[in-house]
């Protein structure tokens, strides 16, 4: 996704009393080597009176620059930091990094990046009109996403859905955290058994499959329309329409089998085998077949399962206890209130005092957003990425 950007203009015209500071041409050549690049523009904001020296302690909080200026002031950091301690490369980008979260302005007001070369300065007597406007854009953000997904809506893949489920504190969060940066990843799949396999190829552990296989349901759930029901062949694995395949049980072993109609010719000739057809099979017909063929519980529900997953069967008709309370519906947290946070919480882990950019910092909801719990400043709090992902869904 694409982020948008907000006008200088726009934002002057919805929050009053706004401070615009404009930098000399020349104000980039003849910086202090000692100083980072953004405590050098707030002492010049406050030594030429560009700002009322009251604002001393707070002017990197209120501090909001566009994009361009944005881009030169980091690039103004990187040069003075190579300089000064003689590195390049991961490191220095690093360092960079550090130096822009600590002292860094922000570049952005809700959700969306700021454009041009302005520099704008908050007054506290302005902050409640910041967060509304900040809140209406971010609707508006929103919204057309919304509307760009729905327009799409026929060519949207799991891998999509997947990706912004990140943030949540459970197996699917995990799932989605762990593809995120996976190259190889089926992106186009609308199929569970060719992710499966994939993943299983990757050396997947049992709880991995069945993260998938929750994220899937839940994707069922929503999407129903989306999946291309096929059924894959238990003797060659290979997947077929469903018109060419069907139910088969083994009616010594009472074992059943879902088998194309090649796989079943050949297998006919040394198996005593009692065939159903796989199309237009629903609920009630798997139940009929278990109760008038002794089949076990165990083997019906793995059937009933497999022909879900494969989009044959609504999951509705026979997945219990997945409820709208399971599904997540959840906005993301701001990178202005996330950069709010790790600065509360002086930029490190709150359990175990991990810190620096090896601890891999988190913002984490302390009652988790599955029961109940808010993006209220007093429900999050830092985490480094161990510490959050041994909490899960639990309230500590």
């Amino acid at each position: 996704m694409n982020m948008r950007k907000c006008t200088p203009k726009k934002i002057i015209e919805a929050v009053p009393n706004i401070q615009s500071v404009v930098l000399p041409d020349k104000w980039f050549e003849n910086l202090d080597a000692n100083k980072s690049v953004f405590v050098s523009l707030y002492d010049w904001m406050l030594k030429n009176e560009r700002v009322p020296s009251d604002y001393k302690e707070s002017l990197h909080n209120r501090t909001y620059v566009g994009e361009r200026i944005y881009k030169n002031l980091i690039a103004a950091e990187k040069t003075r930091l190579s300089k000064k301690l003689k590195i390049k490369g991961d490191e220095l980008v690093r360092a960079v990094t550090w130096s822009d979260v600590n002292t860094g302005p922000k570049t952005e007001i809700g959700g969306c990046k700021i454009s041009g070369d302005a520099i704008l300065v908050i007054p506290d007597s302005s902050m409640q009109a910041l967060a509304e406007f900040s809140s209406k854009i971010y609707r508006e953000q929103r919204d057309t996403e919304i509307h760009k997904i729905k327009t799409h809506a026929a060519g949207a893949t799991f891998y999509q859905w997947l990706l912004p489920q990140v943030d949540r504190p459970d197996r699917v969060g995990d799932l989605s955290r762990d593809i995120v940066d996976d190259g190889k990843f089926p992106r186009e799949s609308i199929h569970y058994e060719v992710i499966k396999n994939y993943l299983l190829s990757q050396g997947a552990c049992p709880a991995a499959i069945e993260s998938l296989k929750e994220a899937w349901l839940e994707y069922l759930q929503q999407y129903p329309d989306r999946i291309q029901p096929l059924a894959w062949c238990s003797e060659c694995g290979g997947n077929f329409d469903i018109k060419v395949t069907c139910i088969c049980l083994d009616m010594e072993s009472h074992e059943i089998f879902v088998l194309d109609k090649r796989c079943l010719s050949r297998i006919q000739g040394y198996n005593a085998l009692k065939q159903f057809s796989l199309s237009n099979t629903n609920h009630n017909d798997i139940r009929a077949m278990v109760d008038s063929n002794e089949i076990s519980e165990f083997e019906a529900k793995d059937l009933l399962e497999r022909l879900v997953l494969w989009g044959i069967i609504p999951v509705e008709d026979c997945v219990e206890g997945r409820t709208e309370n399971n599904k997540y519906a959840r906005r993301p947290i701001s990178n202005s209130k996330r950069y709010d946070v790790l600065r509360r919480d002086k930029f490190q882990c709150v359990l175990c005092g991990a810190s620096g950019s090896g601890a891999n910092l988190e913002v984490d909801h302390i009652i988790p957003v599955s029961q109940g719990g808010t993006s209220d400043m007093k429900n999050l709090r830092c985490l480094c990425f161990k510490c959050n992902r041994g909490k899960h869904a639990k309230i500590e």
